[in-house]
């Protein structure tokens, strides 16, 4: 057929010259007409596209062999499809699978239909992505070579923009992967690794040295290798270690101060005298050819490293202070924390943080002097860098006596090992003496997305954590993170809530045992969360304690109390309150004279209060406290011990110590009917408080029996909940009714 508008044409298959091929660019026909696609094909062998390239056409009869030839050749630039083949939606469904399941944008594709009713066109263009749908009949010889030279003209220009766009993107990572590193061993490291991505190099390698000039003679000394060349660290750049025409670009590049680019192999040249007062050369050997476009993304990306060598010999002189321990001259824990900090992801899967800390090391300085202590310190760091040596290990330390030092995480820390750690012989002014240290190991991986700073502070807490207290090595874990990283979330939400001022107070009623009515009650604080349950006390109050907001809790409990005494008072009700103070607050001098303040301002005599304090802090800081329990006492207010019996008291004290009433704890109750230790302890308690005339609450009364038995020997005001829980407000005024109190 010569009809230029002929559907197609048919005729013998030409053999086609092969010697100004530059490139074969695919095309995939699917098509269950046989006929048809032996049209189709004869078509596109007659057509030669642009830039002198060969169409290869690929086959297929069906989905199922169109998706085999799709993964076989992820590198199809155009398809025809047939709209109908074994099902209606056949064509439809494969171009589905090629945009979503498979991925492909850049592929071209063009649907082909015998049955434009079916599948109409402003429909599938709208639902579909694909780049253009035509009815079999309507596609001529003519508008064929149009279809295939418009879209193949597009896909060439798609896949140049999808390679510069990667050759970029490849450049960009290269660029920010080198910035990310601060050292020179990181830096020359990440920029070997980096250009042979760039060249996709696999069997290669590639060194960076440093030069140095003894007058007229220039020696370069490698610093870092890799690939073939790995292992000649430390060894000078000659005609041993590089080919022949390497080496004579690399001696070019040294003379002419410049870049060498050949087809095997890149020689960098980058200037670095002034802030430095050397040079560095990067040689890199592909095993494949580097194409133009390699040429210059190495072009572009050089530029990012010769900045980077300027920056880090910058940092280096503008950073020395803030990273070293001048004293000791030795890295400090703003390094420590910047090395972590510059890890990427796969790099913190690879690393342990040990940490090393001296024992007794605060009695050793007290006892031996500051100028001992520097000393000991120094024997330690240089065990430990012998100990580790040839372990790439880096070492800083991170307070007045612990050591961090980070190493591979497959590392194998033995028995042996930790022997020699956690013992070891020091020799100072020509004394032998010996150091003991404690020993963590933590992994990187189980601190993933948590701060370098906070990632320290949870080794160093973990190392010090009292189940460990013991132990000279202890092993972290992902579950002591996960407890740690709770506290200092669960931490900075009671920040939040005391300053907002939004914990509750609880009352729990006390009871006179002789008439079983209330005589009073003791204010508990409770914090109740978003999802209306409520966090452990013991809990909250011991984190207040530790990130010393004790005193602020404290002060908006007592706030709360007033308020509750108030509106206790307006319904006719006029009994004590018992409120907790810490021995922080009791330390401080003016302490009893900002509860005196509040209680002048609400108008509410001291006798509405009592004040209770643990046995333990009375006891233990007993001088301390004394002078602030004497003003409470002159102020009318009632001083309570409590958890009597638990501490270590002294018979001396509790006659001394101002106080009312004694406390005494509830597991003193615990199966009281059995226990005649706990019946004698108890007994006794009581006749000590009655000797010198203390008066006696016992806590948890939680059933009838130990309700008579404290009353049958004398006891005469009780807690617990075989009386009541702790009520809030509502609650309380509901459960007083029953007593005719409201």
């Amino acid at each position: 057929m010569s009809d230029s508008n002929s559907l197609f044409v048919f005729d013998e298959e030409l053999e086609i010259d092969g010697s100004n091929i530059v490139k074969k660019i695919k095309v995939l026909t699917v098509e269950d007409d046989l006929n048809y696609q032996h049209a189709l094909t004869n078509s596109l062998k007659e057509m030669t596209p642009e830039d002198n390239c060969e169409i290869e056409i690929l086959t297929a009869n069906s989905v199922s062999q169109a998706a085999l030839v799709l993964s076989l050749h992820p590198d199809i630039a155009l398809t025809f499809i047939d709209v109908v083949m074994e099902d209606d939606d056949s064509g439809l469904r494969l171009v589905s699978t090629i945009r979503e399941a498979i991925g492909n944008a850049d592929m071209r594709i063009v649907l082909l239909t015998g049955q434009p009713g079916f599948a109409p066109e402003q429909q599938i263009m709208k639902s579909l992505d694909i780049d253009e749908y035509w009815n079999k009949s309507d596609v001529s010889a003519e508008k064929l070579q149009s279809i295939v030279t418009s879209n193949l003209r597009t896909w060439k220009y798609i896949t140049q923009i999808a390679s510069a766009r990667k050759g970029l993107q490849l450049v960009l990572d290269a660029s920010r992967s080198i910035n990310s590193k601060h050292d020179m061993r990181s830096f020359s490291k990440a920029v070997l690794e980096e250009i042979s991505n760039i060249l996709n190099v696999t069997e290669g390698g590639g060194i960076m040295c440093s030069t140095q000039t003894n007058g007229e003679i220039i020696k370069a000394h490698i610093s870092t290798a890799n690939g073939c060349f790995d292992g000649f660290e430390g060894r000078l750049v000659d005609e041993k270690i590089l080919l022949p025409q390497i080496y004579s670009d690399f001696e070019r590049a040294l003379d002419e101060k410049r870049h060498i680019f050949s087809e095997h192999h890149t020689v960098f040249y980058f200037c670095n005298k002034e802030i430095a007062g050397e040079s560095y050369i990067t040689i890199v050997q592909s095993d494949n050819e580097i194409s133009e476009q390699n040429e210059y993304l190495l072009k572009v990306f050089s530029e990012n490293v010769s900045t980077g060598f300027s920056n880090i010999a910058l940092l280096n002189k503008l950073t020395e202070l803030a990273y070293t321990d001048v004293s000791l001259n030795m890295h400090n824990r703003n390094w420590l924390t910047r090395e972590i900090k510059n890890m990427n992801l796969h790099e913190q899967y690879q690393t342990r943080l040990l940490v090393f800390e001296v024992e007794q090391f605060e009695e050793k300085a007290f006892t031996f002097g500051h100028d001992f202590c520097q000393k000991l310190l120094k024997e330690v760091y240089n065990n430990l860098i012998t100990i580790f040596d040839g372990y790439s290990a880096r070492i800083a330390i991170i307070n007045n006596s612990s050591f961090g030092l980070l190493v591979n995480a497959n590392f194998d820390i033995t028995d042996e090992m930790i022997a020699s750690l956690i013992r070891q012989k020091c020799v100072i002014t020509s004394v032998k003496q010996y150091a003991d240290l404690r020993i963590l190991d933590l992994a990187l991986s189980t601190v993933l997305n948590i701060i370098p700073e906070k990632i320290i502070s949870i080794a160093e807490s973990s190392l010090n954590d009292s189940q460990s207290a013991s132990l000279k090595y202890i092993k972290h874990t992902q579950e002591k993170t996960e407890a740690l990283t709770n506290r200092y979330s669960l931490m900075a939400r009671l920040r939040r809530v005391i300053g907002a001022g939004s914990l509750q107070v609880a009352l729990q009623p006390k009871m006179d045992l002789v008439n079983l009515t209330p005589v009073g009650f003791e204010a508990l604080a409770r914090w109740q969360v978003d999802d209306g349950s409520f966090i452990n006390p013991d809990i909250f109050i011991e984190l207040a304690e530790t990130a010393g907001l004790i005193s602020e809790l404290d002060s908006v409990i007592f706030d709360k109390i007033i308020e509750t005494i108030h509106k206790l008072s307006e319904l006719g009700v006029n009994l004590p309150v018992a409120f907790n103070a810490s021995a922080f607050d009791l330390v401080d001098s003016d302490y009893c004279k900002s509860i005196l303040h509040k209680l002048d301002k609400a108008n509410i005599p001291p006798e509405m209060l009592e004040l209770e304090i643990t046995e333990t802090q009375a006891i233990s800081n007993y001088d301390l406290i004394r002078g602030s329990l004497d003003q409470f006492m002159a102020l009318g207010i009632k001083v309570s011990i409590d958890d009597f019996g638990t501490g270590y008291s002294s018979i001396s004290h509790i006659t001394e110590i101002p106080a009312n009433t004694l406390k005494i704890d509830k597991c003193f109750l615990n199966n009281i009917d059995g226990n005649d230790n706990n019946q004698y302890i108890f007994e006794m308690i009581v006749n000590l408080a009655k000797r010198f005339e203390f008066s006696i609450i016992v806590e948890g009364v939680e059933t009838s029996e130990q309700c008579d038995w404290v009353k049958k020997i004398g006891c005469d005001v009780a807690q617990g909940y075989y009386f009541s829980k702790p009520l809030f407000f509502d609650d309380l005024t509901t459960w007083l009714k029953q007593y005719g109190k409201v």
